[in-house]
């Protein structure tokens, strides 16, 4: 075998050592991340005359992330209230970006949304009804064959999706699109991991705090990947999501579902560390 392994037609090319190698290669910066934050939508007619459907506070898990992304040296784009079709278009435009991943890590999405298993709920476009998103669908567009810039390396999924809201309206006014999309799972395709919460704020945001969820991933990222030179625990990226699930538990909250498609490990570092 030579120095370099390089697939049939326009396969990601790799050196023997990245091929055989049980952590993903270091590059050069951490990587690329998008945040995502749904917080104003339609909701069923008959229940939006009782309550307001928007994510209010949900700012405060926006902001958290940032600044522990920002610590971990993502260069980040973040967008808000993203309609269906728009948030397909930011993850296709995304993922055509060849020359944006060069030398880069990873590519970590963060979306906080209302949403159940499978599914993320996005607002509904003008005089629409909000409208269900398979999470396969984000990340279909990331699979080594539609973008071979990061074929070879992690895509990793924070899904945030809370699952109070009422669907008690049938009929044809403004509020969720009813019909359920047939649901999958994630694209059967190495390099993916994701990690979907559907547990609520829990009054938290009230007072201008994150969610339990987006507590325990800074918790957890702090701890293990940020403060690593206090701490000496060294945990690759699954494992910080195990002890993000531990840290539910403490919450007594409800744990995350992680699926791991991952062939390796993958720590957050950079060749310059």
């Amino acid at each position: 075998m030579g120095d370099q392994l390089d697939g049939s037609g326009d396969q990601a090319v790799q050196t023997r050592t990245e091929f055989e190698g049980q952590v993903y290669s270091y590059k050069k910066y951490i990587g690329k991340a998008l945040i995502v934050n749904n917080k104003d939508f339609k909701g069923p007619e008959k229940a939006k005359k009782q309550k307001t459907y928007s994510r209010e506070g949900s700012e405060n898990d926006v902001q958290a992330i940032r600044q522990l992304l920002d610590k971990l040296g993502f260069e980040i784009q973040e967008e808000k209230n993203l309609t269906k079709s728009k948030l397909k278009e930011t993850i296709h435009d995304l993922a055509s970006r060849e020359n944006y991943y060069k030398d880069v890590g990873c590519f970590l999405c963060v979306i906080m949304s209302f949403g159940e298993p499978g599914i993320i709920i996005c607002p509904g476009e003008e005089n629409r009804k909000d409208e269900r998103l398979e999470i396969k669908e984000i990340q279909a567009p990331f699979t080594g064959e539609k973008c071979k810039a990061l074929a070879t390396r992690p895509k990793i999924y924070f899904i945030m999706g809370n699952e109070n809201y009422e669907e008690d309206d049938q009929s044809d006014g403004p509020g969720i699109e009813m019909r359920k999309p047939e649901t999958r799972k994630i694209p059967r395709e190495c390099n993916f991991l994701t990690q979907c919460s559907h547990e609520s704020d829990h009054g938290n945001w009230k007072e201008k705090k994150p969610s339990p969820y987006i507590s325990a991933v800074i918790e957890a990222f702090t701890t293990h990947v940020v403060n690593l030179k206090e701490t000496g625990e060294d945990l690759d990226v699954l494992k910080v999501m195990t002890r993000i699930n531990g840290i539910m538990v403490d919450k007594d909250a409800k744990i995350p579902l992680v699926t791991s498609l991952l062939t390796k490990r993958h720590h957050f570092r950079t060749t310059t560390a």
